[in-house]
């Protein structure tokens, strides 16, 4: 994999575990909350998901297959 393939993402998965969702505690019911709570922790599960691909060896991404 290129460098700059690589760069890009790691950078994905750093946004996906940075990013944060609106939670109103005002307008917002608890089925919404629970749903943006929700969305926030699939981010950071990408994110993880991203970086523990790019960390694999090439035996590790050949086992994969």
């Amino acid at each position: 994999m290129s460098k700059i393939i690589e760069r890009k993402l790691r950078i994905l998965a750093k946004w996906l575990k940075e990013e944060t969702v609106y939670v109103d505690s005002y307008t917002d019911g608890a089925l919404e909350r629970a749903v943006k709570y929700g969305q926030e922790e699939t981010y950071r599960r990408i994110g993880d998901i991203i970086e523990e691909i790019l960390d694999m060896d090439d035996e590790q991404l050949e086992n994969e297959r």
